[in-house]
Formats: C-alpha cells, structure tokens, sequence
C-alpha cells in the first residue's frame, strides 16, 4: 500500500510527503497548519489481456507491432482520510495512470485510466453536512472498494509502476478556492504469471511507445480464439 499526505490550512496551498516536507512548502504567517489530508491505494485483485502496440528499436532493428501486456480490470481499495473536517467545493478529483503515460500516441488528450470514473466512484460515498457541503469528516475516513475495467474511451497501460493523482478543490468560508494537486502516489500493478491471455487485436489505445515494455516484459502469451 501506498501513501501520500497534503496539509492543508485556510486559504491557504502548501502540501507535504508523508515521510518529507519539500523546502518549498511553507505556511503564511499567522496561519493554522490546518487539515492532513492522506491517500492510499491498493492493488487487490487485477486481470490482464493482450494488445499490439508500435516500439521503436532503433536504426537496426526499425518500427515495428509487438504485443504487449495490458490491464484489463483492476479491484482496488481506496482510503482518504483528514484529520480534520474538510468542506470541499466539488468531489475529488482522480486519476490513475502508468508512469510513462503518453495519451498523444493515442490521439487523446485525457491520460487517466479506467471506467467508471474514480471521481464519480467517491463522489457517490462522500458524506455532506447540514447545508448539502460535500465534507471529508475527520475520524471518519472514506474507504471505498472500488471495480474499474479499460473501458472503450481511455488510454491502455501495461503492467508497472503506476500513479494516482488526487486533485482538491477546498470550500473555506463557503468561498471556492484554488485546487491544490497532492503529490502522485506510486503503486505497482503486477505482471501476472504466464498463462495465455485474451488478445484484443481491435479498439484499444496504448498510451505510450511500447519498446521497455516488450523488452523487459516479454512478449505474451495470447489464447487461441
């Protein structure tokens, strides 16, 4: 499992690792250190399935389709948890990606993976005050269970190092304020063993030129339609 914390204060942008604070992240004087704000993922269960993708090897070798492993549906257990109640002026927003994400490759512009959207996947179990406030409640942390597939619209990823972005947009004084990025929290999505694996040869978008990833990972095994 994988961590990553954000302090936040009022009207005020300063975040921090959870093991280091950055010489850069500093709070306004007179200010309060306000809420910390911490995010895990875990990887519990995933699928894979197969894809060409285009690698470059150079002059000697050329241009060419390999197949490469993707994911295909990922379970995956989310917390956010504040230490401090937290009025928030829209749900978080999340995203999930592969480290070496390219959405350009794909003709896309949008780099997170998976459907339904994580975003939509926590705004539904956010708890909201007396005036319909969307609040992350201190003591009560928000752990979510959530089922996401590669869907027919996002980028494709191999197996890896992945991140996850969570974006907050504070509501202080009922006035919005600027969101404030966390720093990425880096998880590993698995390989997986051997076995053959369902080839999709049509409608998938890899994010990415796919040269490390055959290299270091191999070319897998598909099964026989």
């Amino acid at each position: 499992m994988t961590m990553t914390a954000l302090t936040v204060g009022a009207g005020l942008l300063a975040w921090v690792a959870t093991n280091a604070k950055p010489p850069d992240a500093r709070l306004p004087a007179g200010s309060h250190a306000g809420a910390e704000v911490l995010v895990s993922v875990t990887v519990v269960d995933h699928s894979l399935a197969a894809t060409e993708a285009i690698a470059d090897f150079g002059i000697a070798k050329g241009i060419r389709l390999v197949r490469v492993r993707i994911a295909d549906v990922m379970r995956l257990r989310l917390r956010i948890e504040s230490s401090e109640t937290l009025k928030l002026a829209e749900p978080p927003r999340l995203c999930l990606f592969w480290e070496f994400a390219a959405p350009d490759d794909a003709g896309l512009e949008n780099r997170c993976w998976g459907q339904p959207d994580l975003r939509d996947v926590v705004a539904a179990q956010l708890e909201r005050n007396a005036a319909g406030q969307l609040e992350l409640v201190a003591g009560h942390p928000l752990e979510i269970a959530a089922e996401l597939q590669r869907g027919d619209v996002r980028c494709d990823y191999p197996p890896g190092v992945w991140d996850l972005e969570t974006t907050l947009v504070p509501l202080v004084e009922s006035k919005q304020q600027e969101p404030i990025d966390l720093p990425p929290v880096t998880f590993e999505v698995p390989a997986g063993g051997d076995g053959p694996l369902p080839f999709l040869q049509f409608n998938t978008r890899f994010c990415g030129l796919a040269t490390t990833v055959y290299i270091h990972q191999g070319e897998p095994q598909v099964a026989v339609p």
